[in-house]
């Protein structure tokens, strides 16, 4: 694989900066853990597109502007999103060549999977923390995004030529 150039990195550098906004965008009232993953798709998009430039060290610097934008206790998302970041990466080639649609499937448990751990890290640090159903709602929402979600990327990266 080639090295990258500035505008390689300032590509990638503007889908976090857009995933960080679609992750903080405001919902309706209750509708708040219905909310697609867009961090965790973009993390998980450039880990298997390029897994020896973007690591679990891009996912920790992720999950640290996670946490302060998002004024939860610093690391916490960080350190979910480190873990699910080398879970993709032992796997990559694997998860690279299955379907889109088995990869949204995946996805939707992914996606329950790091928000349960994110329930249960605030339960522990808080104590009286309620579990939220529609958080499986927004599982199932990233899930449907995937195939989409990579297609647009994809052409974004043959457009910029990042191959």
């Amino acid at each position: 694989m080639k090295n990258l150039h500035w505008g390689h990195y300032l590509c990638i550098l503007i889908v976090f900066f857009l995933a960080v906004v679609l992750q903080v965008l405001p919902w309706p009232q209750g509708w708040q853990g219905a909310r697609p993953a867009w961090l965790v798709l973009a993390v998980m998009y450039w880990i298997l597109v390029l897994p020896d430039k973007i690591n679990i060290g891009t996912a920790f610097v992720i999950g640290i502007v996670w946490d302060l934008v998002t004024g939860s206790v610093l690391g916490v998302h960080a350190m979910v999103l480190v873990i699910f970041a080398y879970f993709i990466r032992i796997k990559y080639m694997m998860l690279r060549n299955l379907s889109l649609w088995f990869q949204s499937i995946l996805v939707i448990f992914f996606v329950m999977f790091i928000r349960l751990g994110l329930f249960v890290i605030e339960y522990i640090l808080y104590h009286n923390v309620t579990f939220d159903p529609h958080c499986l709602y927004g599982a199932l929402l990233s899930g449907i995004l995937w195939p989409w979600l990579v297609l647009l990327l994809r052409s974004v990266r043959y457009r910029i030529r990042l191959y």
